[in-house]
Formats: structure tokens, C-alpha cells, sequence
């Protein structure tokens, strides 16, 4: 069996490992994604100092093609959690084993923050950054499950032309048409953030 499909049933015991499993496969794609950029950015030094050489932009090219591949991993990720995360809801597995598979400090576990918003295991990740708690930093590679959702909603927002639609709506509701008219945008606007 895959560990990272849900069937509907799995245990908790199942379905801890693949937060864990996930957690860790994401910290990896972050610190490969930081890795490439890293090594990008020296090809391009290399390109500066020696334009139009061809391993440097081949390397470039490289780079970047992996970078891609590591971007849309995050989002599948991102995307992923949000159903494995109810599947631990629903199977109502215990909240000290979600504890210890997000590596919570045992101080942050029982607080009021955690009593008034932590019902939900989406909760504990994305609302109240649990995730590594221990760890008082904001790498996004301490909180690596926060991060993939971030991308994967970020991602949907831009894709998703009902989505953006929906947003733009509640968001100028809320701020008094501070947003004026929704304006409906190309899909290649809404990809690369701005005009195309």
C-alpha cells in the first residue's frame, strides 16, 4: 500500500505515520529548493563574470527546471494535507500522538490558545504553528507542512479563477470596497502574479 493515499481506511496509527512521512518529505523539499537556489545563484555568478558561457547556463537552466519541479511538489503537499489532516479528525486519533508526530514542545500543548482553536489537526499546523514549536524560529523549514499549504492556497488563488473571484468579493466586502470592481484576469495574469 502507498503510504500517502487515503482510502478512507486506514488507522491512526496509519495515518500518523504519513503526517510524519510528510512532514519530513516536505522539510527535504525545502531544504532542496533552498539547496538549488543556492547553486543557482553561483552559476549566475559564473555567468557574470564569463558571459555566454554554456555549462553555467546549461546549469541555469537546470537549476531552474528543478526548481519548478520542487514549487509544485510543495503544492501537492499543500494539497495533501488538508485531506489527511480531517482523515485525523475523523478518525479521532489521539492529540498527544498529533503532538508527537508535529514535534510540539509539551509546554504548547495544553494552552488556551490550543484549548479555544486547536480542535482541528489544520488547526494546530496552520492557525497556531505548532509544528516544531519547540523551536522558536520562522524558517519556513521548521514549519514545513504551514509552508506547503501556504503555497498550495496561494497556488489555488491564482488558478482557480472562481476562487480568486470568491476572495476578491468577501475581501472588498470586508474592507469597504477597498478593492474595487473584481476584474476578471487571464489565466497567464493570474499565474505569474501581475501582467503577463
Amino acid at each position: 500500500m502507498n503510504p500517502l493515499v487515503l482510502t478512507g481506511h486506514e488507522t491512526g496509527e496509519h495515518l500518523i505515520k504519513q503526517l510524519v512521512a510528510l512532514r519530513l518529505t516536505a522539510r527535504w523539499l525545502i531544504h532542496s529548493r533552498d539547496e538549488r537556489r543556492s547553486l543557482r545563484a553561483a552559476w549566475a555568478r559564473v555567468l557574470e563574470s564569463n558571459s555566454g558561457d554554456a555549462t553555467a547556463q546549461r546549469c541555469i537552466a537546470e537549476h531552474d527546471e528543478r526548481l519548478v519541479d520542487l514549487k509544485f511538489a510543495e503544492i501537492e503537499i499543500g494539497n495533501y494535507l488538508m485531506p489527511l489532516c480531517a482523515a485525523l479528525d475523523d478518525a479521532q486519533v489521539p492529540r498527544a500522538a498529533i503532538f508527537d508526530a508535529l514535534e510540539t514542545n509539551r509546554a504548547d500543548r495544553d494552552t488556551d490558545l490550543v484549548r479555544q482553536y486547536g480542535g482541528k489537526t489544520s488547526h494546530l499546523i496552520c492557525v497556531l504553528d505548532l509544528e516544531n514549536s519547540a523551536t522558536k524560529d520562522d524558517d519556513i523549514a521548521i514549519r514545513p507542512l504551514k509552508w506547503c499549504h501556504t503555497m498550495a492556497f496561494m497556488h489555488a488563488l491564482q488558478t482557480n479563477e472562481k476562487l480568486d473571484r470568491v476572495v476578491h468579493d468577501e475581501a472588498n466586502d470586508m474592507f469597504g470596497g477597498a478593492f474595487g470592481e473584481y476584474r476578471e484576469r487571464p489565466l497567464m495574469e493570474r499565474l505569474v502574479g501581475g501582467k503577463a
